[in-house]
């Protein structure tokens, strides 16, 4: 894609952008340098806040993008059950405000036919567009878990951003697969994975035909997308699989799954010991040998490791795991009940604060925890500041080639690199270098309220309980007083205090607490 978005350039070289924003512009800007100053190595490496553990604190560093003063207050007077039942019910929240704004990226609510036609080949592809809704929903929208749950199938399910026909199809199935069924049960998230004319391209099983099968979609539903590569199938049953999905394929006109029986493989078979029904109702047979599959022991393992992993930890426990797949294997394969049991699950308490946030994960906190809004640009070459910052981070949605997925542990993201590129995006919203991302000006003002007449120490605590939900340590307030001339003893005045805040925000939130969750 040659839109801005979707090939997002490096800026690990400190030259300017178009937009004049630059390593060197941001360091030396208001916050003179504050990493430099702090230390990069001692601020990556020491406890810059801490606090006694808060259930609900925790359940939103992992359930939603990022925890806000708002929303913390809001589960503190609802409850954790009733939140979680909320959040478990998207369709009773109200998302209307989420949702207007989506609507200005119009490609969203298109079919293919009608995305061929508003966007000809002598037009920039809406690809773009999905991209940045992405970025919207998951600072902005109420419905957290529900967020949380489609970024997480986009990446079980991935789909790669290739060229124009990828991103149309995209476009469309994530609105009528991936979010229509991403807390309802797996079984009918495969089949219609299996059915969507993106996976059906992307992997290539829209041209595999009787005689002539390809195995690419056949190999990666069983070793990703269900049982695991240690889940008992054979080269055979990948063959088979192959043989029973041919004649899937895609409507050249409409862009929808159309199945053609003359490119259908009608023998019989034989996958990992389910046997071909001796019906003719050819096309339904894969449809049952699909939801025959998600009840697999072996498929319910594989994908539960794999949610763990993502709100849990790299290596979740055993005992976990175990009470994920029962509530699979007694729902059906229904997604809250597993969700239920991991969060009532001792091993969810006990890792609190350990798993490392992936770089949207950190592009969410850093905008949820400032509370900044975001504004719908025109197109994709509005984006060139959030382009330069963002994309070093390496993680832009839908441009991961593999249909693994982008990772899910800290060491394929833990880096200097990927340190200084934080910084840098964290800089550019906190001071505003973004044009799209904007703090209100009342956010500001109540803090600088909330810091009047406080010491050094106490104005520390209040910026970073606002930010972080925890008080700085010792050796935090050591290194921001350091940065800023201040002591334990010192009373910024009104307008040191307005001068510090971004200072301050930036050192907890890209300290090595600010970068788990």
């Amino acid at each position: 894609m040659t839109e801005q978005l979707a090939s997002m350039p490096s800026v690990e070289a400190p030259s300017e952008n178009a937009d004049g924003v630059s390593r060197r512009g941001i360091l030396s800007s208001p916050l003179k340098a504050a990493f430099i100053a702090l230390g990069g190595a001692a601020l990556a490496a020491c406890d810059f806040t801490s606090s006694p553990y808060d259930r609900n604190v925790h359940l939103l560093r992992r359930l939603t993008f990022g925890p806000s003063s708002p929303e913390l207050a809001r589960i503190r007077a609802m409850g954790e059950s009733a939140w979680l039942a909320e959040q478990l019910n998207p369709a009773t929240i109200n998302t209307s405000a989420t949702d207007a704004k989506i609507a200005g990226l119009t490609s969203l609510a298109m079919t293919y036919s009608e995305m061929t036609i508003a966007y000809p080949a002598t037009v920039p592809s809406p690809g773009w567009q999905l991209q940045f809704a992405s970025v919207i929903r998951s600072v902005e929208s109420p419905a957290q878990l529900f967020e949380r749950m489609v970024e997480f199938w986009n990446d079980h399910f991935n789909i790669y951003f290739e060229d124009r026909r990828h991103q149309f199809y995209k476009i469309v199935e994530d609105r009528e697969v991936i979010r229509r069924h991403a807390l309802g049960k797996f079984s009918d998230l495969l089949v219609a994975s299996a059915q969507s004319p993106a996976m059906l391209l992307y992997l290539d099983n829209y041209i595999s035909n009787v005689g002539a099968i390809n195995e690419n979609y056949a190999r990666e539903v069983l070793e990703l997308h269900t049982v695991g590569v240690e889940g008992g199938y054979t080269e055979q049953d990948v063959v088979s699989l192959a043989r029973l999905l041919t004649g899937w394929g895609i409507a050249g006109t409409t862009g929808q799954f159309k199945f053609r029986i003359a490119r259908h493989d009608t023998a019989p078979l034989t996958i990992m010991g389910w046997t071909r029904p001796s019906n003719t109702n050819y096309m339904s047979h894969g449809v049952q040998f699909l939801q025959w599959l998600a009840m697999r022991t072996e498929t319910a393992r594989n994908v539960c490791t794999k949610i763990a992993r993502r709100f849990v930890s790299d290596k979740p426990e055993p005992a976990l795991i175990n009470a994920m797949v029962e509530a699979w294997a007694i729902n059906g394969s229904a997604i809250i009940p597993v969700l239920q049991a991991m969060v009532g699950h001792p091993s969810f308490a006990a890792s609190a604060g350990k798993k490392y946030r992936r770089p949207s994960d950190f592009l969410a906190f850093v905008m949820r925890a400032a509370r900044s809004t975001i504004a719908v640009p025109a197109a994709s070459s509005d984006l060139n500041s959030f382009n330069n910052l963002y994309g070093s981070l390496n993680q832009i949605p839908f441009r991961w080639d593999a249909p693994n997925g982008y990772p899910d542990d800290e060491i394929s993201w833990l880096g200097a690199g990927g340190d200084l590129a934080r910084w840098n995006l964290a800089g550019g919203i906190l001071l505003h270098a973004i044009p799209q991302f904007t703090i209100p000006s009342g956010v500001t003002d109540a803090l600088r309220a909330a810091c009047a007449g406080r010491s050094a120490p106490e104005i520390y605590d209040v910026i970073s309980m606002a930010v972080m939900q925890e008080n700085t340590t010792e050796v935090g307030k050591k290194l921001l007083n350091k940065q800023l001339g201040w002591s334990n003893t010192s009373r910024p005045t009104s307008s040191q205090i307005a001068m510090a805040i971004s200072t301050i925000m930036l050192g907890v939130i890209c300290s090595v607490d600010g970068n788990y969750r």
